[in-house]
């Protein structure tokens, strides 16, 4: 941290991420580990809780603070760094958010706004469950005769289609067991999700549908049941609700969904596969006149960049069944294969937002941008066969636009392509 740096933020004063003392308390133990079991942030040593600079023994307060570190468990990781202003010494403590959650004398702590309180224990599950440090999904939760004989025979018979695997009866219990469904002989978590009423023992476990018009809710529906139907119900009912827009393209007029259905759908799988089952709290879907919102609880697992998601599941055993059963094509390849889907859509936008505990996934549809003055230019260099790139020189683009700009137009059934390889062409349809 540079001087620049520290003075902002003693003038933005106390927040969430940020504690003043003027000197280390007997409680600084505790205040670091709340930062860290929280989203991690500074305690700046010298400063009363009025902002003002008052300077400290930098010395004394490093020892002080060495030794609240041993009464953490475990050790969270901090840089500590002393600063002068005005000639007035302060230390600086940088909290790092924690990959685990840390105590004093067995009890966790949390920051919330500008004070610390302790964890419940229905809490520390919940932020267990986040940090990725216990997975709920595979923990033993009922009775093995609670499951549904149909839901299982679906199970193993696609796991047939999709996988091409055949599973003799006698074989099933102990593929279940490796797969994580049970375990001790009882229906893990993933198992009651998986071959049982869900909503019976996890009410939360349920996704709500909800019209919106002016940010207003019109009405709302709710999906309940093992996951496996739930996905399918709910993409069914969003498959309905996405309209086929019709689009005057010169003489032609070209009928194209809404929302690419394929990205839709992983989303609404994602959400299942991925949401933290311990925050009392349903998967939500929001259905506004310009865009298609999916909110889970749980954010990201730590580590995972949204950039460059890698696979690191937070249930892991409800994702072996969603993989075994044909729901999850590839481990970790969700997010990629959204974003894949919406760049070879004619008009419509993704965005990903995350935070502690929650993740959403917007599509929005853009409709006006459908085909510009742009795309005209290539419909009209490609009235007879041409490469991409003799199409490139034409309309004055990069080849990689123009590809771009083809891929589109070849969706809404405009041009098609003709050849392989490098001697691919492309013609307008008449």
């Amino acid at each position: 941290m540079d001087l620049d740096r520290l003075l902002t933020l003693i003038r933005d004063g106390e927040s969430e991420r940020v504690e003043f003392k003027r000197a280390p308390s007997r409680t600084i133990h505790r205040e670091i580990a709340a930062l860290t079991n929280a989203e991690g942030g500074h305690i700046i040593i010298g400063v009363d809780d009025s902002s003002n600079i008052v300077g400290t023994d930098v010395k004394a307060a490093l020892e002080m603070v060495t030794s609240a570190l041993s009464s953490i468990v475990p050790p969270p990781q901090i840089t500590t760094r002393k600063l002068s202003v005005n000639d007035r010494d302060l230390l600086i403590i940088e909290v790092q958010k924690g990959t685990s959650l840390c105590s004093v004398g067995g009890v966790v702590y949390i920051r919330v706004g500008t004070s610390i309180r302790p964890l419940s224990i229905q809490e520390i599950l919940m932020l267990s469950s986040e940090l990725g440090i216990i997975a709920w999904d595979g923990a033993p939760a009922t009775d093995l005769a609670d499951a549904d004989p149909h839901c299982i025979d679906w199970f193993f018979e696609a796991i047939t289609r999709s996988r091409g695997k055949v599973i003799a009866d006698e074989d099933r219990n102990r593929y279940l067991r490796s797969a994580g469904a049970v375990r001790d002989g009882m229906l893990t978590n993933a198992g009651i999700l998986f071959f049982t009423d869900a909503g019976m023992q996890i009410p939360h476990a349920k996704i709500r549908m909800i019209r919106m018009a002016n940010d207003e809710p019109v009405w709302s529906r709710e999906f309940e049941g093992p996951v496996a139907r739930v996905i399918e119900a709910v993409y069914s009912a969003l498959l309905a609700e996405i309209q086929k827009v019709e689009v005057v393209v010169g003489a032609r007029r070209v009928r194209v969904e809404e929302y690419p259905p394929r990205a839709i759908r992983e989303a609404i799988i994602n959400a299942v596969a991925h949401r933290n089952y311990t925050v009392s709290a349903d998967i939500r879907v929001f259905l506004h006149p310009d865009r298609i919102e999916i909110r889970n609880p749980g954010g990201l697992m730590p580590g995972v960049d949204i950039e460059d998601p890698e696979h690191v599941p937070r249930n892991p055993a409800l994702s072996n069944l969603l993989y075994d059963a044909g729901f999850i094509e590839r481990y970790g390849y969700g997010i990629r294969l959204i974003r894949r889907e919406v760049e070879e859509h004619p008009f419509c936008s993704v965005a990903f937002s995350t935070g502690p505990n929650r993740f959403g996934v917007t599509f929005r549809k853009m409709v006006g941008s459908l085909v510009d003055e742009v795309d005209r230019r290539i419909l009209d260099a490609v009235r007879e066969p041409r490469r991409s790139g003799e199409i490139a020189l034409v309309v004055g683009l990069s080849r990689p636009t123009v590809l771009r700009r083809l891929k589109t137009l070849e969706g809404l059934g405009l041009i098609r392509k003709e050849g392989a390889g490098a001697h691919v062409r492309y013609a307008a349809i008449r």
